[in-house]
């Protein structure tokens, strides 16, 4: 998983707004101004507002959106929000340097926190797929012996048909095999549109594990996500439907946010 990036988030718009007298009102006209209104305003969170001094009758707001590593800054009024460039009229500087500046420490903190929060949100998660995994659904989960007895156990949860697990098992993968005392790799039934095939595939790599403990699985794992293969029709139904069940019960509890998820044994995000 991605550490979140320091930065900020601007796009140039400026859009008319009813004065936003409280948090929820003024959630409502980010909604807006970001996804047309699409956005659930539960997935902003306000980190901190205040008045500028050097804008008058103007407010800043520093805030982020779930799923989004970058947060935002928007400056408003009864009468306007503002989200991008802002400069003088008179002589054309940009204003946002300076207030930026101003506000540097404030900002800094404001995403020390952010990074901190995430990062223990994204360890207790892990931490909590790790127990299930080697508990109840440690049957969903196969294991590739690594090439450094030293190494630290890496969780690998992927996903036949994503595209970012492909690339990462192709380049990447072989690294961490090699770094690693083992990799438990963990194929997933996603059930988003375009995987619909994960499920039988996920299946079918746990049944060719099962049957040949000397498999290579880079292999199998490169096979299983080649569209072009559909060997993985000739899994056993009632074994497949098996490891279905369990892989829908694994993420019905909702520790995987997406794939790939890579994090060590201590739950800490391995790359």
């Amino acid at each position: 998983m991605k550490k979140l990036t320091v930065g900020l988030l601007f796009v140039s718009i400026m859009v008319s707004s009813l004065f936003a007298s409280s948090q929820d009102m003024l959630k409502k006209d980010i909604s807006k101004i970001f996804t047309n209104g699409k956005l659930d305003t539960s997935s902003i969170n306000i980190i901190a507002q205040d008045k500028t001094s050097d804008l008058k009758n103007l407010k800043v707001l520093i805030g982020t959106i779930k799923g989004n590593p970058k947060p935002f800054l928007l400056l408003y009024n009864k009468d306007t929000i503002i989200v991008g460039s802002v400069r003088d009229r008179k002589s054309g500087k940009t204003i946002f340097k300076k207030f930026i500046t101003k506000n540097k420490e404030k900002l800094k903190t404001a995403l020390v926190k952010i990074q901190k929060e995430e990062k223990g949100k994204e360890e207790k998660s892990n931490k909590t797929s790790i127990s299930l995994l080697n508990g109840k659904f440690k049957n969903i989960m196969f294991k590739i012996k690594g090439g450094n007895p030293k190494g630290k156990t890496v969780y690998l949860l992927t996903d036949p048909n994503c595209p970012y697990c492909k690339d990462y098992e192709e380049n990447q993968l072989p690294n961490t095999i090699k770094n690693s005392k083992e990799v438990r790799v963990v194929s997933l039934f996603l059930n988003i549109p375009g995987h619909e095939t994960s499920a039988m595939k996920s299946s079918w790599l746990l049944e060719k594990y099962k049957n040949d403990k000397n498999a290579n699985m880079l292999d199998l794992m490169h096979k299983a996500s080649n569209s072009k293969n559909n060997t993985y029709k000739e899994v056993d139904k009632k074994f497949a439907n098996e490891k279905i069940a369990q892989m829908k019960k694994f993420m019905s509890k909702g520790t995987v946010k997406g794939t790939p998820t890579i994090f060590d044994e201590n739950g800490n995000p391995a790359r």
